[in-house]
């Protein structure tokens, strides 16, 4: 009993020695100048470089919580102070905050899932969705130029230097490549990139990742199309890119917000998507196909993996582009020698030749149906293209990977038929000459087993991820993190030097941002539709063509799809708590 009073009263006193003497850090990230620490009150702390662009310095708290903010100083001498107050608590975290940006770290609803997940993926911490990542560029102006004044260089990359820095800690790759990306889009006053080789000196890579994709997103206000989609192409257990919101810089000059994502046919991120992480002993078979309507012959080509004929040379072919890293023969010849014959499989498969599909039936038949639901004008079943197909050799096993998915949700062009085609007559008919059949999904989708099975994706969905009540909060909450980096970002020049630039109408402000985040009735500018309003109308529209009642709630019978970096937070808190309260024991018994 002595014991345990002794005890009490020496915690409550060490609890009030902490209190009244606390020794703080503070973090903020800032790209260009030098940050100081302002606690309301008047007293201010000068920060230090700990490791650029992260600043850092302890003071003195007598009581919590404490309200403070930043004052960025420049070499100029002019100053920039932050319009509002933090506050921390005494328990909280003390984390990496971006300068003039009020949320850090902001924990999302999390989408059911629809299916189990895919059981060769394994997630990579870089896709953390709760904050926003900063990339900072480092490079040889005089490259950089080149790079701008030759954006139609497939070829061309730059060296350079890329620091990752996110709330939890940073990162540095000093011999990465720098190029651009994109296809169509190198002519947009905004562009892509891609970055390469980002391991560092000790040969590590960025969380599993040796190469991102950082895509402009200049057709979509909102900025998170692509992730959405993403979101629920995970919730289905398919094979897909993941997305995270990032702000980069170039030597110095803020460039915008920019949506990471994965290079499909990068060796890592295919072992890590369907090897469980495992390097692979083989170099397995891609290929990327693609759509062109006016410009690549006299009648317009595209991959809907149909079979022509045994001609490789047919222009129905040349969509199809050699995606891997196998250079001891050219993409021809990998077209004749692993393509040609699955296109021929399949075709056997159309006509009854055999039973098996070369392709797994389940994970094509989930991609098709969210191309339908969320409207994607883009892709395979509209405009057949912006996919890859995959051979694991090892498995014996062919794969096909949707992607690209900025174009959806209500943006890219017919979005009224994209919304309201029923599933009975789609796709619509869009481009003269491009033809409505579908080889592989017409053949899947005319067995009734397949039919029946299609219609249980639709219903699974509407009721699972798909839901109003599953993803529109958590639409809510992407837009509550990201809303401070898109109004900053529509303030920004654009870098192109193009002189057949496209898209220069679309001058997106604050309120374009907030309409598509928010609107649930069909009032935004260029023709668009918000993403409430298309989720909720297709939502309403395909349950009364198929008959399916959406339940009042979700349902959440498979758990939830988990953020990456979630289980490993919470860890290290439980740890960290375990660990306090094993100190404070330790001190009690050698005072006692």
């Amino acid at each position: 009993m002595k014991f345990n009073k002794s005890l009490n009263l020496l915690l409550v006193s060490l609890e009030a020695l902490l209190v009244n003497s606390e020794k703080v850090t503070f973090k903020v990230l800032a790209v260009n100048g030098t940050p100081t620490l302002n606690i309301e009150g008047g007293q201010q702390y000068k920060m230090n470089v700990k490791e650029y662009p992260l600043y850092t310095v302890e003071a003195d708290i007598n009581s919590f919580p404490v309200k403070y903010n930043y004052i960025l100083n420049y070499d100029n001498g002019q100053n920039e102070i932050e319009e509002f107050m933090r506050q921390r608590n005494k328990d909280d975290d003390s984390l990496n905050e971006f300068f003039n940006r009020s949320v850090t770290v902001l924990e999302h609803p999390q989408l059911p899932k629809a299916y189990k997940a895919f059981p060769h993926y394994v997630p990579s911490k870089l896709y953390d969705d709760t904050h926003i990542a900063t990339i900072i560029v480092k490079c040889d102006p005089n490259d950089l130029q080149g790079l701008y004044q030759n954006l139609d260089d497939e070829g061309l990359k730059i060296n350079a230097e890329v620091i990752y820095a996110n709330p939890y800690g940073v990162k540095t790759y000093k011999n990465t490549y720098l190029s651009l990306g994109g296809q169509s889009t190198k002519h947009a006053p905004k562009l892509s990139y891609k970055i390469k080789n980002l391991k560092n000196d000790k040969n590590k890579e960025l969380f599993n990742r040796s190469s991102i994709k950082l895509r402009a997103e200049h057709m979509d206000p909102s900025f998170l199309r692509d992730k959405l989609y993403g979101d629920i192409l995970n919730s289905l257990g398919v094979p897909a890119a993941q997305n995270k919101l990032a702000r980069l810089f170039i030597n110095g000059e803020a460039i915008g917000l920019f949506d990471i994502t994965d290079p499909i046919n990068n060796n890592r991120y295919l072992r890590e998507t369907f090897n469980k992480g495992k390097k692979y002993k083989n170099e397995n078979p891609i290929f990327k196909a693609d759509y062109c309507y006016s410009s690549c012959s006299d009648r317009p080509v595209y991959g809907d993996l149909g079979y022509y004929g045994d001609d490789a040379t047919n222009p129905m072919y040349s969509i199809y582009t050699y995606k891997g890293e196998d250079k001891s023969s050219d993409s021809d010849s990998h077209f004749i020698n692993e393509l040609l014959p699955l296109i021929k499989d399949i075709n056997a498969y159309t006509s009854g030749a055999t039973d098996k599909m070369p392709f797994d039936i389940d994970i094509f038949l989930r991609y098709m149906a969210m191309e339908y639901l969320a409207g994607a004008i883009d892709n395979y079943w509209n405009k057949p293209g912006n996919y890859y197909v995959f051979k694991d050799l090892s498995k014996d096993q062919w794969y096909f990977h949707d992607t690209d998915f900025h174009f959806s949700f209500g943006v890219g062009g017919d979005e009224d038929l994209m919304l309201n085609t029923p599933l009975s007559n789609y796709p619509p008919t869009l481009d003269d000459g491009v033809e409505r059949s579908r080889p592989p999904l017409d053949s899947i989708l005319s067995h009734s087993e397949n039919k029946e099975k299609f219609v249980s994706i639709f219903d699974r969905l509407l009721k699972t991820s798909f839901h109003p009540k599953a993803i529109l909060p958590r639409l809510d909450s992407l837009a509550n993190l990201i809303r401070e980096d898109a109004y900053w970002d529509f303030t920004l020049p654009r870098v192109s030097q193009s002189d057949s630039q496209i898209d220069t109408d679309l001058i997106f402000e604050k309120s374009d941002f907030d309409s598509h985040v928010s609107n649930e009735e069909p009032e935004a500018r260029y023709g668009n539709m918000p993403i409430k309003y298309f989720i909720n109308t297709k939502s309403d529209l395909l349950a009364k063509e198929l008959g399916i009642m959406i339940p009042e709630n979700f349902e959440n019978d498979l758990g939830y799809v988990e953020n990456p970096n979630q289980t490993s937070n919470a860890n290290a808190k439980m740890i960290w708590s375990i660990y306090t309260i094993l100190i404070s024991f330790c001190l009690a018994m050698i005072l006692y």
